[in-house]
């Protein structure tokens, strides 16, 4: 299994694409100056490295990944490394186990090895076996004599430390990262860095960044753990500080300010740890400080202050906060503070604002009390400078003095301050300020200010669900209903019944919900087996409420159903009519489509539409680029209107097989962006092969079936799926295509004829002549003959691929109902729909289908024989297949009587061969299994049956029910 990824996310293992990689040639074999034979002519693998950058912070283990390939096999990967200056090298074996590709090795530099000043190391790998002897090949090409290196950083902090996760750059991009400022991140669980520990631009308490752990998004890799839910793996995150110095101090305290956006999905925990080892947890070194920290609010605030006295004295010491979870809430840090334990400071009484106050008032005042909250420490003196992230403030007097305040003392600002407010800034909204206060002596202190501008804002909804078990599902949010900008959930049991009310002030600048980026959503679900209903919904926003459009509330959701409301809805754009020029369309010229006519079958537009043609069909080119208005007023609901202007583009001559083509208008309302799709026909002449006849009676078998070592003559039927008449007479030349697996002699080509007349639409004539075919007696049940054919007809010509099975034994379906249809976590590309299977008695072949195209060259799939006692997996991906006995992760079984094949050459369906011998399988029956594709965390993205194999990656667990297997009998 891959290991948890340190210090920073790595790029997904699967995939070498885009990674800076550098290339190892096998060295040249030295010059012969005799006659004598050299013992090993072949070369070693080759080996690709990804570069490790400089810099890794010190006591955190470091991966190593390679590309290493060689036509004679690979048969080791070793991964040699070793701490600058030590005297040798340690080696471990790097592994293709896990990484999706047999071609991708990875293996750790572990943590106790990574540090200053640096890391050296080199990858050493050999073949298989080759003409009596093994080659082997070295990256760097040196070896251990010159060997790759990557710098250690151990940049100690000392205190007092504070850190306001500041820096230059805009953090709102990947341009910079918690691990610029020295801080790491240790990822476990969580898929995707967006929702792991980063630096964040939303809303910070001070400066212009924080760090935050993202909240997840529910469903997919998101289901919560039990009791929230079905889900397998809880969440798991660190964010880990630089090494700080506790050597020279004896008090010592740590701080931090926070906040939190709540999901209400999952459930989830923070807390606390330190560690005076190593600052990787996988170490265990780390000592618990706090095992339940409580949740702060939505606004900022202060944590409380955690005594870490009794770690002073250790010179190197990390200080890390622990985020476990799902589709949990958002936990943002800021202003942290590590070092002598300080007065602990806050505004005495929350400040108001003049109510007269308003988006454009200029010279706004702000006075502010503080007090002393702690029982033990005081504050000297200290100077204050107001500060604020919201960019629609301008803060114009903003410094000023605080006396010094013993325990429990107040004391008020020694003069006020002073902002203005953007006109353009959200009415209805929170005014966020940070005090920042400092003694002079390395001493701070951050202190959070909220202000009121106008009124808060609530959301609320009502529902009515029947009995107190029946779950009626929430989740409200804006932004992309996949990946939203902001969303938070609930249900009717969590409520009681009660109706679900939110304070959404601090989104003021999506209120009131209106059309574009300021639409919210309400996702709904009924869980229950009784029908429920939404009975209404609505924000109240400045004392005014804005409800749900009557055609949406009150609504009924019945049983086991969902729904989403957009609040308010989008105009609903579809194409009503248009001409067309030439009708109808043809290949190899320009179309121009006029008198477009839209209709709005959705709420009012914005605004008058303006709209564009395009497509992603390779075949169409050369739009026209002038937007296309449609009147100068708003489209109404139930409104049709045609286009005051023509749209024109160009298709390729190619484009001849009789499909239509898809097309999309990107109309905009100066709000809303809408695109309604259509198809236009492209109406042609289209043989295509409909059937293959297969001749063998020469050979006196007369099975029709394409067996080894027999001549057949192959006679193809063409039939045209067009809508026209070919230009002239149909006849058809062939050819060897590629990735057949038999070996076979083919006739003379062609050409095939159809008869002398045009083929009309629909008709189908079986060709005069044959394909001659000599099959090899040593093909297979289940190779097979791929054919390259290639129709003429006038000037046109078309042409297809078909293949011919040898031993083409019909298949039988498994005895198994078919797979739920998008059961495949995150919409993977192999989504099971079923099997089949087919035997000779020799050889046993078994099918899986998927619902959805897959790329072949990157299908991940492996079959599963339970053959009692024994267990046999075949591991493939992109049809490179291995023989392996257990669950997964086995041995690989060698000296196979007949080698495993696995094809995936048609996009929908994979199949695998093996021998039944080299199973051991007694009589005419075993059980099989199956899983697709490549999910971290739970291994494959879709199993067949669903019970059949159970995956824990967390634990590191796996099992194959033999029990619930696919039982096959021929």
């Amino acid at each position: 299994m891959v290991a948890p990824i340190m210090s920073r996310p790595l790029t997904s293992l699967l995939s070498l694409v885009g990674l800076m990689l550098l290339s190892a040639c096998p060295p040249e074999p030295p010059a012969d100056d005799d006659d004598t034979p050299e013992p090993c002519d072949n070369e070693g693998p080759e080996i690709l490295l990804q570069a490790i950058e400089d810099g890794q912070p010190a006591g955190l283990s470091v991966q190593v990944v390679a590309q290493v390939t060689d036509p004679e096999g690979v048969s080791t990967v070793s991964l040699y490394y070793m701490t600058e200056g030590s005297v040798d090298f340690t080696f471990t074996f790097m592994s293709n186990e896990g990484t999706g590709d047999p071609n991708v090795y990875v293996a750790e530099v572990p943590a106790s090895l990574v540090d200053s000043p640096a890391v050296l190391y080199y990858v050493r790998a050999t073949d298989t076996v080759g003409d009596g002897c093994q080659a082997e090949s070295f990256f760097p090409e040196g070896g251990e004599d010159d060997p790759a290196r990557f710098s250690v950083a151990l940049d100690q902090q000392a205190l007092p430390f504070l850190e306001r996760f500041d820096s230059v750059g805009d953090c709102s991009t990947e341009e910079v990262d918690l691990d610029d400022l020295g801080w790491a991140v240790s990822i476990q669980s969580f898929p995707q860095a967006l929702h792991a520990w980063r630096l964040d631009d939303r809303s910070p308490l001070s400066g212009s960044c924080s760090a935050s752990h993202g909240e997840g998004i529910p469903g997919g890799f998101w289901d919560c753990p039990p009791p929230d839910g079905e889900g397998t793996i809880e969440r798991q995150n660190w964010l880990i500080s630089p090494p700080l110095n506790f050597a020279d101090k004896t008090d010592i305290a740590v701080r931090w300010f926070e906040k939190h956006v709540t999901a209400e999905v999952c459930a989830e925990l923070h807390q606390l740890h330190v560690s005076v080892g190593s600052p990787d947890p996988a170490a265990g070194d780390y000592q618990l400080v706090e095992a339940d920290l409580p949740f702060p609010g939505a606004a900022w605030t202060s944590s409380a202050w955690y005594d870490l006295s009794e770690f002073a004295g250790n010179d190197e010491v990390y200080v890390a906060l622990y985020y476990q979870g799902g589709a949990a809430g958002r936990w943002q840090i800021d202003d942290l503070y590590v070092g002598e334990p300080l007065a602990d400071l806050a505004l005495a009484v929350p400040p108001s604002l003049d109510p007269s106050a308003a988006p454009g008032s200029t010279n706004v005042e702000l006075s502010i009390s503080l007090e002393n909250l702690s029982e033990t420490y005081s504050s000297p003196a200290l100077t204050a400078t107001l500060t604020s992230a919201d960019p629609g403030l301008s803060i114009t007097a903003a410094g000023g003095s605080f006396g010094a305040m013993a325990p429990g003392e107040t004391v008020e600002g020694d003069n006020s301050f002073y902002f203005d407010i953007a006109a353009t800034h959200a009415n209805n909204a929170y005014l966020d300020f940070a005090l920042e206060l400092a003694d002079g002596e390395g001493h701070s202190w951050t202190v959070p200010v909220r202000l009121l501008l106008g009124e808060e804002s609530d959301f609320q909804l009502d529902y009515t669900t029947v009995g107190p078990e029946q779950v009626l599902r929430f989740e409200l949010g804006y932004g992309p209903q996949v990946a939203p900008d902001y969303s938070v959930s609930s249900d009717s049991v969590s409520l009681g019944g009660s109706p679900w009310t939110l304070n959404v002030t601090d989104h003021a600048p999506r209120l009131p919900p209106s059309a574009g980026t300021k639409r919210w959503f309400l996702n709904l679900t009924n869980e229950g087996e009784d029908a429920a209903t939404v009975d209404g919904l609505a924000f109240t926003v400045g004392g005014v409420t804005y409800s749900a459009e009557a055609s949406d509330v009150p609504a009924t959701l019945p049983p086991q159903s969902a729904r989403t409301i957009e609040l308010p809805p989008p105009p609903v754009l579809s194409l009503e009519s248009y001409t067309v020029d030439p009708d109808p369309a043809a290949p190899g010229g320009t179309i121009t489509l006029s008198d477009v006519t839209l209709r709005n079958d959705g709420l009012s537009t914005q605004g008058p539409l303006g709209c564009v043609l395009g497509s992603s069909d390779p075949d169409l080119s050369g739009f026209s680029t002038s937007p296309v208005t449609f009147g100068s007023t708003p489209l109404t609901a139930g409104e049709s209107r045609a286009g005051d202007g023509s749209f024109s583009f160009d298709i390729a001559a190619s484009h001849t097989d009789n499909s239509p083509v898809g097309l999309v208008l990107l109309c905009t309302d100066g709000s809303d962006t809408l695109t309604p799709t259509f198809s236009l026909p492209v109406p042609y002449a289209f043989p295509t092969t409909a059937a293959l006849r297969v001749d063998d009676s020469a050979t006196g078998d007369d099975d029709e079936l394409a067996d080894p070592g027999e001549q057949v003559s192959v006679f193809l039927t063409a039939s045209n799926s067009g809508a026209f008449d070919t230009t002239g007479p149909l006849t058809a030349t062939y050819s060897a295509g590629t990735g057949s697996t038999a070996s076979f002699v083919l006739g003379s080509g062609g050409p095939l004829t159809f008869g002398s007349a045009p083929l009309a639409p629909g008709a189908s004539v079986e060709a005069a002549e044959a394909i001659e075919l000599s099959i090899d007696a040593s093909a297979l049940m289940g190779d097979t003959i791929v054919l390259e054919i290639v129709f003429e007809a006038g000037s046109d010509t078309w042409s297809e691929t078909v293949t011919l099975d040898v031993t083409g034994l019909p298949w039988v379906d498994c005895p198994e109902p078919p797979d739920a249809i998008g059961d495949n976590v995150s919409g993977s590309p192999f989504d099971i729909a079923g099997c089949a299977f087919r035997s000779d008695g020799t050889l046993l072949q078994v099918r899986l289908d998927s619902y959805t195209t897959f790329n072949p060259a990157q299908a991940f799939v492996d079959f599963f024989f339970y053959e009692v006692p024994s267990l046999y997996s075949i591991e493939s991906v992109g049809g490179n297949a291995t023989l392996e006995d257990g669950c997964v992760f086995g041995n690989d079984i060698t000296g196979l009587t007949v080698p495993v094949s696995v094809d995936v050459l048609t996009g929908t369906s994979a199949t695998a061969r093996l021998a039944i011998a080299d199973l051991g399988i007694l009589a005419n029956n075993t059980q099989v299994a199956f899983g697709a594709g490549s999910c971290p965390d739970i291994y494959f993205c879709d199993y067949y049956p669903d019970s059949s194999l159970m995956f824990n990656i967390q634990s590191g667990s796996y099992n194959c029910d033999g029990n619930s297997f696919i039982p096959l009998n021929w």
